[in-house]
Formats: structure tokens, C-alpha cells, sequence
């Protein structure tokens, strides 16, 4: 049996259960898009955007204040918030549609049975004709000297109570190409 922490979805109407499954995760309903991935990443590129765009106003004819400034704790909350929304927005559809959602770990018993463990210990058994499972996907850090002391993943970025600072970027996907752009100034 392998054991996975899951989020899981009940379907009433179809009879499917969908399990978003991340190891020791607390995100919010929405999977890695959602919570650290694509909407933060375009809320922060959007906010170094708005930044650069006031240094060539003045160019254009807009008075600008020379002086420039920006307040992270102000953009963080605001990114923050706004993924609640849209993560109590996610769980309020569910309840429209008549969906039972579960935050639970569980493990299959065969291939149409689950048994979830909720976090008061309480078992039970689901069962459907189909399960869709969406594992997700975490960053890696190198196996290097260091690693894991001194780098931080696109992951936890978006968490940062303060601006990082001078930031190397390694690796090549989507959310690393959008951070490099974040920091540069």
C-alpha cells in the first residue's frame, strides 16, 4: 500500500473522487498554480512591472515623484489575500456542486477503495469506479555543498517576509525564468 497525504475531492453527482496528493503541504484548494506557482508569480511580475513602468513614465509626459518606493509588506499581504480568495473560492464552487472536499492522508485499499485518516485519527473508506490523482510537483535542490542551507526553491519565495535581495537563479523552469525577472532591477 503506498500511503500519500492527499487532498480529496468527492463527486456526489459522478461518483469520483480526485486526490491532489503533497507531502506536508499546507496550501490552500488550487495545487501549485494557484498557491506558489503561476497567480503569485504573475502578482509579483506584475508589481516589478508597475515598478519599472514609473521609471519611464516621466519619458511620456506623467509627472512621477522622483523618488520612487516600494513596501514588500504591503505586495505580500495583497498576494497573500488575494490566493485566499481565491482559494475560498475554490471550496465555495465545491459546495455549489454539491462536492464533499477532504484534507486528509490516505492509501488505497485496492483499486476502487480508499481509506482516509483524518487528523483526529477517525478512518473511513471511500470508494468509486475512477480515482484522479494530480501528484503536482515540488522543486529539487542540487546535490551540492550548501544547498539546502543557502538556497531557497520558487516554492518559498513567494512566503519572504522580506525582499531576498541579490538572488542567483538556477534551473530553467517556467516560475525561475518569471523570478529572475522579479529581481532584476
Amino acid at each position: 500500500m503506498y500511503i500519500v497525504r492527499f487532498y480529496s475531492i468527492f463527486c456526489n453527482r459522478v461518483g469520483i473522487y480526485s486526490a491532489y496528493t503533497r507531502a506536508g503541504t499546507t496550501w490552500g484548494l488550487g495545487g501549485t498554480c494557484v498557491n506558489v506557482g503561476c497567480i503569485p508569480k504573475k502578482l509579483y511580475h506584475q508589481a516589478a512591472s508597475l515598478g519599472k513602468a514609473m521609471e519611464h513614465a516621466k519619458r511620456y509626459g506623467w509627472n512621477v515623484n522622483e523618488n520612487i518606493t516600494h513596501d514588500w509588506d504591503i505586495l505580500r499581504s495583497a498576494v497573500i489575500d488575494y490566493i485566499k480568495s481565491l482559494n475560498w473560492g475554490h471550496r465555495v464552487q465545491l459546495k455549489q456542486k454539491d462536492v464533499d472536499y477532504y484534507n486528509v492522508k490516505g492509501s488505497f485499499i485496492n483499486p476502487h477503495e480508499i481509506k482516509i485518516t483524518h487528523k483526529s485519527g477517525k478512518t473511513e473508506c471511500l470508494s468509486a469506479e475512477n480515482f484522479v490523482i494530480a501528484v503536482g510537483g515540488r522543486p529539487k535542490y542540487p546535490e551540492i555543498p550548501g544547498a539546502i542551507e543557502y538556497c531557497i526553491s520558487s516554492d518559498d519565495i513567494f512566503s519572504f517576509e522580506k525582499p531576498p535581495g541579490k538572488t542567483l537563479v538556477i534551473g530553467g523552469s517556467c516560475i525561475l525564468q518569471w523570478m529572475f525577472i522579479l529581481f532584476v532591477k
